[in-house]
């Protein structure tokens, strides 16, 4: 038995697809489908750090006419 060392599982991934119609992320799809890739393949932890970072992000307001 090899000391110190333990079976590291990881953790199950998922694309921004099916974790966009889930019944977790649902409330958050329209986030998802933008915060994350096509094609990527995300941990949960992935995408609650994604939304979290979307939300807390600083609004910038741009007017028409003015810079």
């Amino acid at each position: 038995m090899a000391e110190g060392k333990k079976n590291a599982v990881a953790a199950p991934t998922y694309t921004r697809e099916a974790l966009a119609s889930s019944k977790k992320y649902r409330p958050w799809c329209d986030v998802l489908m933008i915060a994350l890739e096509d094609g990527k393949q995300y941990t949960l932890a992935e995408v609650d750090a994604a939304i979290d970072k979307f939300k807390t992000a600083k609004v910038v307001e741009k007017v028409n006419g003015k810079e």
